[in-house]
């Protein structure tokens, strides 16, 4: 295995950890889905690239298979689930950001 292979499954086990742990800690439930969402996907990036440079192994092929497994299973359970995350997000880029307690 290589550089992005290593990567590639590291980040997936992080996005899969920050998943099981945003179905289990409701307080911060949000903030875990995303950060293990953008894992998963940075996992999956890695996995390409792996793929792309022709890399050794079946292991890149974890973080590509993880990525859709574990999107159709939260589809497929909680449908309503990502259009709580995509609103989440969104009303997260829209608040202003305070300096010394001006709106800039």
């Amino acid at each position: 295995m290589k550089r992005l292979s290593n990567w590639s499954i590291a980040f997936a086990v992080i996005g899969i950890l920050s998943f099981c742990c945003s179905l289990a800690f409701s307080k911060a439930s949000e903030l875990l889905m995303i950060s293990g969402f953008g894992a998963l996907l940075i996992g999956m990036l890695c996995s390409l690239g792996a793929m792309y440079k022709n890399e050794r192994g079946m292991s890149k092929f974890l973080a590509v298979a993880a990525f859709f497994l574990l999107s159709f299973i939260l589809v497929w359970n909680e449908p309503f689930q990502i259009v709580r995350l995509l609103t989440w997000m969104k009303n997260q880029m829209k608040k202003p950001v305070r300096h010394d307690g001006f709106f800039h």
